[in-house]
């Protein structure tokens, strides 16, 4: 009898203990889409990253994390054990092939509580391999310097000490020539041949209150022959050039840069005022830039056509520049009439239209964007019909998630619903954003292929730490997205920086080189200030910058626009 009695006894205690969990009605995060691998006898670790200003208060609000096995429901431990929970974390400092499934963290507060699944993968190495059954990919550049970084980074920042050694294939590595370690975590290859492609593999031993364990990360490393020297400009020589006017003008910019792989130089003209314009139905434009291999680098033209030369066009200095990571190379030409004479003839009847041209520029560079605004706003005819294209959205809206919160809100505050309050609501514009728009159980890659080609625009909203934590679903839509727009030139970007940012070393290529042609519109100087109440106004300076760049139909006039007219 007492010994049922004790059955009886653990299997209340039991049964309470698992359903706690199951009978809460927790706010459910779902499963990280990052998944967690490991092999054998090695450590790993899991961590509940519900700990966010995003999801709670977490600087007033007191907090309690339990982690739960999903398959039993049963709570683990929160001492030493196997698995091991700890802050945060739970630890699995000797997996096992057991040890693979999906664990639950439960994060509870006073008043509310939340919950996040994570997903252990346990493989047993490659037979006859020394690395890891799953590798991560770093990118080494031929001809240069290189590094590589052990993705090991969770542990290092919770563990009481540890020590890496780096291995090729199953050699281990040691400093020399060819290698260097730099601090704890990367390893330095000097002068990157296509022989150092291959497995590295950095195995870590730590020690974690008292217990000794080790785990690793393999990377195989995308090894890329590329490299070029400064761009060499061959013509114009920095002269100066007659013509006669009404005449057909022509000029090549003749570039040649040295190098094997993927050559990134951009070539252009200019004047001392602005860009050539690129529309080939302009008077004075430039021709699309034309490349040519050969077999020791890459020759680059652009023509610089004048239909018919004006009196405006001449005593102008026209400049060629290649502009690329090794700096900018420029050369020029001035532009003279073939009878000087009759120049000077002409000198006080234009000294009037000089003076008007040059009011009328600074005018139109004062007010450029309100002006195209107005004429949009009056002249709605003159535009494309709205769907004529056969796109669904205007633009299509690639945020940070979970990961900025400065004085105006979080990154997905901004794109959820101030975004949508002025261009959808006072404008007529139709977005997409992915998690408001996209369908429940959708699959990501479709859902974001599909409809970034069905949009007119991308608008990239980033913070200072965007580009260095990216999560998969971010990189790959900024990825499709940067492609359509760069390589296939079938999207129109506008960038939207939220806040204040100095170090752009980890921006992507794409990123900074949109950057650079046209500019970025920078939300965070509109709460310089710190005002409680975000700027709403389709007439302030911050959305008429947006509006200026997004796509071009027939619609009609924003509200709170008239009062934008007064104000002019």
């Amino acid at each position: 009898m007492r010994q049922k009695l004790l059955i009886l006894l653990v299997y209340t205690v039991c049964h309470h203990a698992t359903g706690a969990a199951v009978g809460e009605h927790c706010k459910d995060y779902g499963t990280q889409f990052e998944r967690t691998f490991t092999v054998p006898g090695e450590a790993a670790v899991l961590n509940c990253s519900l700990v966010s200003p995003d999801v709670f208060d977490t600087h007033t609000t007191p907090y309690n994390i339990s982690w739960y096995d999903q398959r039993s429901g049963t709570e683990l431990p929160g001492g030493a054990g196997q698995p091991w929970a700890r802050d945060t974390m739970l630890w699995f400092l000797n997996s096992t092939l057991e040890d693979a499934g999906t664990y639950e963290c439960i994060l509870r507060t006073p008043s509310s509580c939340f919950k996040l699944a994570s997903v252990l993968i346990v493989d047993p190495p490659k037979t006859g391999s020394c690395g890891r059954p799953h590798a991560s990919i770093q990118q080494l550049i031929v001809n240069a310097n290189g590094v590589l970084v052990c993705p090991l980074l969770t542990y290092m920042d919770h563990v009481d000490d540890f020590s890496i050694q780096w291995y090729k294939g199953c050699e281990p590595i040691h400093e020399g020539d060819k290698f260097a370690f730099v601090g704890k975590e990367k390893l330095f290859l000097k002068h990157v041949a296509v022989n150092d492609t291959g497995s590295y593999t950095c195995r870590m031993t730590f020690d974690l209150n008292g217990t000794i364990a080790y785990t690793a990360e393999t990377i195989e490393p995308n090894v890329i022959e590329q490299w070029y020297q400064q761009p060499i400009v061959y013509e114009p020589v920095n002269e100066t050039i007659k013509a006669g006017y009404e005449e057909h003008f022509n000029k090549t910019c003749r570039v040649f840069v040295q190098g094997k792989g993927k050559i990134d130089v951009d070539v252009f003209w200019a004047t001392a005022v602005e860009d050539i314009s690129i529309n080939p139905s302009d008077r004075v434009h430039q021709a699309p830039l034309s490349k040519r291999n050969v077999e020791n680098g890459e020759w680059l033209e652009v023509i610089i056509i004048f239909m018919k030369l004006k009196e405006e066009d001449f005593n102008q200095t026209y400049t060629c520049m290649a502009y690329s990571n090794k700096g900018i190379v420029i050369s020029h030409f001035v532009l003279q009439p073939a009878d000087e004479s009759f120049i000077f003839l002409l000198v006080l009847l234009f000294a009037g239209l000089v003076l008007t041209f040059v009011t009328s520029v600074a005018a139109y560079k004062i007010f450029k964007i309100d002006i195209i605004l107005h004429c949009r706003s009056f002249f709605p005819y003159i535009y494309t019909r709205a769907g004529s294209d056969g796109k669904i959205y205007d633009a299509y809206v690639v945020y940070p998630r979970m990961c900025w919160h400065g004085s105006g809100g979080s990154a997905e505050i901004f794109a959820l619903h101030t975004l949508p309050e002025v261009l959808e609501k006072k404008c007529g514009y139709k977005l997409f954003i992915f998690g408001r728009d996209s369908l429940p159980g959708e699959a990501v890659v479709e859902s974001v292929q599909e409809n970034i080609c069905k949009s007119r625009t991308l608008i990239l909203l980033y913070t200072a730490s965007t580009f260095s934590n990216l999560t998969s679903n971010l990189h790959f839509e900024q990825e499709v997205g940067m492609h359509r727009a760069l390589v296939e030139g079938m999207l129109k970007v506008i960038l939207v920086e939220l806040e204040e940012i100095t170090d752009y070393s980890r921006f992507p290529t794409s990123v900074l080189h949109v950057k650079r042609k046209q500019g970025v519109i920078q939300w965070w100087k509109v709460n310089s200030k710190r005002t409680s109440h975000p700027q709403l106004s389709p007439s302030s300076k911050f959305w008429k910058q947006v509006r200026y760049r997004m796509p071009v139909k027939s619609k009609t006039t924003c509200s709170s626009e008239k009062n934008g007219l007064l104000n002019l």
